[in-house]
């Protein structure tokens, strides 16, 4: 009885090991699959050997070239083809922290998920990863310290980002920096030092947050928004919508580029074909936002004390200085909205937008001959305003 039990359970055991062999990854194609496409993308990416732990692929003594060894990497749950394309299901990067002539970098916590590498049959390749054969769902990171012969002059805690490729085939990506800090005195002038000091800022803190959204059939590319906080200064918000940005387009580009690469030279063919691309592109909307905490009154009280003037005096002529500096349109009725919203800022730091909401996409090349030709046209063009202090600057 004891016979056949061992009989038994060692059977049972060469089962199980087979089967673990038979569903193993096949690591030597993914790491050579991840080792095409990562050079495409110009990432430098060595290792030593590349060994299967069941769906696992570890990466042996891993170095990225200038950028450094980070060890062994262990890439978790892998699947797929080379042909098809592989997916990974997580992979987390070991610590970092080196030291090169007084300057430090420590970077903890950075890992990513749903990783795509997109095969050799392009047929079955989502149009949002033709131009980029590397994709994930998330990335995050913990912190970064970047140090200077013993101190701290930059860091940065809990970023992400989510990526997304619907069914439709559109992308999206959504980041965030919940904090970062920096030193502004650390630069090697000690009168742009003692200016930023004076102004009131030895450091800033603050984060950062975006969403981008681009559509391969359409061309739509959005940018909607770029938000950037700095605490005790002021809100930066950008937006943007362009069209055109088709597959077609960005081809065209990469190839301009390696003819640019390859004969540097050629510089009439290439302004043509810049030209070209150009022309394919159109510009739907634009705003920037500066949303005031403080900065501005820091600003002027600066210069104002640096000129021997009152703050009021050294708005004044600011605002003096608008009319013949922006004589060149040749639009009166925009020049004075110009300089109302300016001059309401000044007096009042709250918010200053400049706004671009055309009715209909505005071809780039139209623009362009207007800038050129009739600048005094280009707000009509581009449907153009500025305003400050109200819910248009906002």
């Amino acid at each position: 009885m004891h016979v056949k039990t061992g009989i038994s359970a060692a059977a049972t055991a060469v089962l199980l090991l087979s089967s673990t062999s038979a569903f193993a990854v096949d690591a030597q194609a993914f790491s050579e699959r991840l080792k095409a496409v990562t050079a495409e993308q110009e990432i430098p990416l060595s290792f030593a050997s590349a060994e299967a732990e069941g769906e696992d692929v570890i990466l042996k003594d891993v170095s990225f070239g200038e950028y450094g060894d980070v060890g062994d990497l262990t890439f978790e749950n892998v699947s797929g083809s080379t042909p098809e394309g592989w997916t990974v299901e997580r992979l987390a990067l070991p610590e970092i922290d080196k030291t090169e002539d007084g300057n430090r970098a420590q970077v903890s916590g950075v890992s990513f998920e749903g990783i795509m590498l997109a095969g050799t049959d392009e047929a079955n390749t989502p149009a949002a990863m033709k131009f980029s054969k590397l994709f994930f769902d998330k990335a995050t990171v913990a912190s970064i310290d970047l140090g200077k012969d013993g101190t701290s002059v930059f860091t940065l805690t809990d970023a992400s980002m989510e990526n997304e490729i619907t069914d439709g085939g559109a992308f999206s990506t959504d980041f965030n920096v919940d904090g970062f800090t920096a030193d502004l005195t650390a630069g090697d002038s000690p009168e742009t030092t003692q200016a930023i000091r004076d102004v009131g800022y030895d450091s800033i803190s603050g984060s950062m947050t975006g969403s981008a959204n681009w559509e391969p059939d359409s061309g739509l590319l959005e940018l909607d928004p770029f938000e950037i906080s700095v605490d005790d200064a002021g809100d930066l918000s950008f937006t943007y919508a362009i069209s055109g940005y088709t597959p077609a387009f960005m081809e065209s580009l990469q190839q301009l580029q390696a003819q640019m690469e390859s004969n540097p030279d050629n510089q009439q063919a290439t302004g043509m074909a810049v030209m070209g691309l150009i022309s394919q592109l159109s510009l739907n909307s634009a705003d920037i936002t500066f949303t005031d905490d403080s900065l501005t009154g820091k600003l002027l009280d600066y210069y104002a004390d640096k000129n021997g003037q009152s703050r009021a005096e050294l708005v004044q002529n600011l605002t003096a200085m608008l009319p013949p500096v922006l004589g060149y349109l040749q639009n009166p009725e925009f020049q004075q909205e110009v300089t109302d919203a300016v001059t309401a800022f000044l007096d009042d730091p709250q918010a200053l937008s400049i706004s671009i909401a055309p009715d209909n996409p505005v071809a780039a090349t139209q623009i362009m001959g207007a800038a050129m030709g009739a600048p005094q046209t280009l707000p009509k063009v581009l449907s153009l305003s500025v305003g400050a202090n109200d819910a248009n600057a906002e």
